[in-house]
């Protein structure tokens, strides 16, 4: 993980002094957050930006949330580096999170969770307090809230995904972590890590037959313009996060930590409640674009893709698949 291990004791403290001198206020004195997001507006990432900058401002008129997304600050995993350097106080990023803290990679488990109240259950209870506590400890991140991308399904330009037989040779574009890497290998697809922002232009360009994301992502690039065929796989659950920098939030009055904890709580609830909506409405519009749809059996799936857990439990132990299994 490289740059973003977090600097020890003296040097870190020095390094962020200068950079939060003018952000750790007294509750009396205004604070302005600076958020940011690749995703560009409209997008998953950036409404719940949004709904973290109205939640904010609706409970203080001393705190006010700046709010930059299309990646005007850097792609996502620059912002993440920015963020444990303490130069950005909050963003929203969602996959590459695992650059930060590995075991979020849990959130990469084929099938893991049965519907999306079992994801909130899981990433509200012991499972997202586990893995905050892992990336507090490791990096000076906190995740301040749980949004949500939703469930990834496999659009492609070449066929419908009926059984994984479909998926042999099919080069999709998939985000930069090994398990997502690892569970399209074995259902025999040629997985392609490619950034987000690069995306639609691989497709367009045939770098790439297809890809997988939440049906909200096929409406925010107009997906239907360079793919034919969606297959609602359900293969995995993504959720979405807002992270604060470790330093500068303790640096914050305890009175202006609850107001923003809360509020993040707040935000986290209105955008899954809007990223749903725009995800049951998303199929209308893609079939309207000429996308055709299919739903596979998805046993033969989740078969292909055991292997994958069986990995996962062997680098980071069964404690995680647990707080999962939990509350099923």
């Amino acid at each position: 993980m490289g740059v973003f291990r977090r600097v020890g004791g003296l040097v870190r403290s020095c390094c962020l002094a200068a950079g939060f001198a003018g952000i750790t206020l007294g509750s009396a004195q205004a604070l302005e957050i600076r958020a940011a997001t690749e995703v560009g507006a409209g997008g998953d990432l950036a409404i719940l930006l949004d709904e973290m900058k109205k939640s904010i401002e609706e409970r203080s008129k001393d705190v006010s949330v700046s709010v930059h997304t299309g990646g005007s600050l850097g792609t996502q995993r620059q912002l993440q580096e920015q963020l444990v350097l303490g130069t950005i106080e909050m963003i929203a990023t969602a996959s590459d999170i695992v650059e930060l803290r590995a075991e979020f990679s849990v959130f990469d488990l084929p099938f893991l969770f049965s519907d999306n109240a079992h994801a909130h259950r899981a990433m509200d209870g012991e499972l997202g307090a586990a893995l905050n506590d892992l990336l507090i400890d490791s990096q000076g991140v906190r995740v301040l809230a749980f949004g949500e991308l939703g469930f990834r399904h496999i659009t492609n330009s070449a066929r419908p995904i009926v059984s994984p037989d479909d998926l042999r040779g099919l080069k999709l574009r998939v985000p930069s972590n090994q398990l997502r890497i690892s569970a399209f290998s074995a259902l025999g697809a040629a997985p392609t890590p490619i950034p987000y922002s690069e995306l639609y232009s691989a497709l367009q360009q045939g770098v790439v037959d297809g890809q997988e994301n939440p049906l909200l992502t096929i409406g925010e690039l107009s997906l239907w313009d360079v793919q034919k065929y969606v297959s609602l796989t359900y293969h995995v659950y993504t959720p979405a996060y807002i992270l604060v920098n470790e330093d500068w939030w303790q640096g914050l009055p305890e009175d202006t930590r609850s107001l923003i904890a809360e509020a993040g709580q707040a935000a986290a609830v209105a955008q899954r409640r809007r990223v749903g909506e725009a995800n049951a409405q998303m199929r209308g519009k893609a079939e309207q674009g000429g996308m055709k749809f299919n739903s596979p059996d998805l046993a033969p799936f989740v078969e292909k893709t055991r292997s994958v857990w069986q990995a996962f439990e062997s680098s980071y132990g069964q404690k995680l698949i647990e707080a999962v299994d939990s509350v099923r």
